[in-house]
């Protein structure tokens, strides 16, 4: 017995191996593929073996990369139990706090030593280590082969007891963990801030609707069949879209879908002709559809634009290509788009607690702003939270005020009949109370 080392010198041995495999194993998980393809197109033999090797062997390399850290894990902990053990013999009557303090260190520095601190080196230099380590990690994957072959046998044949297949399913990875690997690879700077948004966005098209992303018929710029080709004309000139919806009598009265490059052929043969000639026939879709699906389909009709219905069959919106590619990878400007001049939220120079708010304005937007908290209700907007307190929709002209929580406001521009500006006046928590306390008994 006196021949062993020391407790303490076994224990420094299992963490540092318990380092050098979770070393291994994450920097082998999250080096870049193409990167090491690129070393190896310029000769390096490093990443040519690597390759080789993980093509035919990473899940082996993983299972013995889990087989000897679960090892290490319980031989440390029976370590750390007879090494406090040594102490409980000294003083018995702190046994069992003894015996916990073990477990309580052995976890902690496992996590620290084992786990955080080389995850978080092999995250910032995942090709360099996972190449440097490559003969190490054949190794241990020569080494650890015979242990799990066995169980990853016995687990197969149970698995199939339960009538589940490994090989079927071995392979398929939930959306979780490849936003995991995402975040991972941003960490680590493989993958840049802006791809590693439009991944996110990619997935969060499944779960939203359509409603969401279309530009709502108040919005819209629409062709009246009564207006005439001169009107059309001026309207088109001084938009710029390609195409707009084309409605008659009455605004959900959709007649069709206009080009404008079939307007100005027409204009050119005949500005007298018949403007229905030119009408393409809508494409409709219900408001809640969702927009990978809405992608889809629109794809798949070679559909730019899209009409969208409610569930009466009410013209809502429209939604073009261009808005769900947007939700990918943010806003796209043309040639013809006009710099961004309003600000939806503007603070008052001079004042502390005023601001200017367009009505378009979206409420988590102004929560965020004023630092305050709306209650989450039917409305979208700023305008739309106004209408609600109001009761009523003002004419235009009027400025009614009104008060919100905190806020006091004053809407400054009423245009056909829509809140288009407001400006807020944000009272201090102490101001509130005190105005709430005065307020005279009935």
């Amino acid at each position: 017995m006196d021949t062993l080392p020391p407790l303490w010198v076994i224990l420094l041995v299992l963490y540092g191996l318990s380092f050098l495999i979770t070393l291994i194993e994450q920097s082998t998980v999250v080096a870049n593929d193409s990167r090491l393809k690129r070393l190896s197109d310029e000769g390096d033999k490093r990443a040519s073996t690597l390759i080789g090797f993980l093509n035919g062997h990473s899940r082996l390399m993983m299972a013995s990369a889990r087989f000897f850290s679960t090892v290490i894990t319980a031989a440390a902990g029976a370590v750390s139990a007879l090494y406090m053990s040594w102490f409980a013999a000294a003083l018995p009557v702190a046994n069992w706090l003894l015996y916990a303090a073990a477990v309580l260190v052995a976890a902690v520095l496992y996590l620290i030593v084992g786990v955080f601190v080389p995850k978080g080196i092999a995250g910032k230099y995942p090709e360099k280590l996972a190449l440097a380590l490559a003969p190490v990690t054949r190794f241990m994957t020569y080494v650890g082969t015979p242990f799990v072959s066995l169980p990853g046998v016995l687990s197969e044949l149970l698995l199939k007891a339960f009538g589940i297949r490994l090989s079927e399913d071995a392979e398929d990875v939930t959306e979780e963990e490849i936003r995991m690997m995402v975040d991972i690879g941003s960490e680590s700077g493989a993958i840049d801030d802006d791809e590693k948004e439009m991944i996110h966005n990619i997935f969060e098209m499944d779960d939203k609707p359509v409603e969401d992303i279309m530009t709502h018929r108040t919005d819209a710029v629409i062709l009246w069949m009564e207006d005439g080709a001169d009107e059309w004309e001026k309207i088109i000139n001084e938009t710029n879209h390609t195409r707009y919806p084309v409605c008659g009598d009455a605004i959900d009265d959709v007649l069709g879908i206009i080009n404008s490059r079939d307007f100005y052929r027409l204009m050119l043969k005949d500005r007298n002709a018949d403007l229905k000639t030119i009408l393409r026939e809508p494409y409709y879709v219900p408001e809640t559809i969702k927009a990978d699906e809405m992608f889809s389909r629109m794809q798949d009709k070679n559909a730019h634009f899209a009409i969208v219905l409610d569930e009466y069959g009410g013209f809502q919106g429209i939604v073009t290509q261009e808005d769900l590619i947007e939700e990918i990878v943010g806003e796209l400007h043309s040639e013809y788009d006009e710099p961004e001049k309003d600000i939806d939220i503007y603070k008052i120079p001079g004042f502390d607690n005023m601001w200017r708010i367009d009505g378009g304005a979206e409420i988590e937007d102004v929560e965020e702003e004023l630092g305050i908290e709306i209650p989450d209700d039917e409305y979208n907007t700023f305008a739309g939270l106004i209408l609600d307190v109001l009761g009523a929709v003002p004419a235009d002209g009027d400025t009614p005020e009104l008060t919100f929580g905190r806020m006091n406001i004053k809407v400054t521009r009423v245009n056909e009949h829509r809140i288009e500006e407001a400006v807020v006046t944000l009272a201090d928590e102490k101001t509130k109370d005190e105005t709430e306390d005065e307020t005279p008994e009935k």
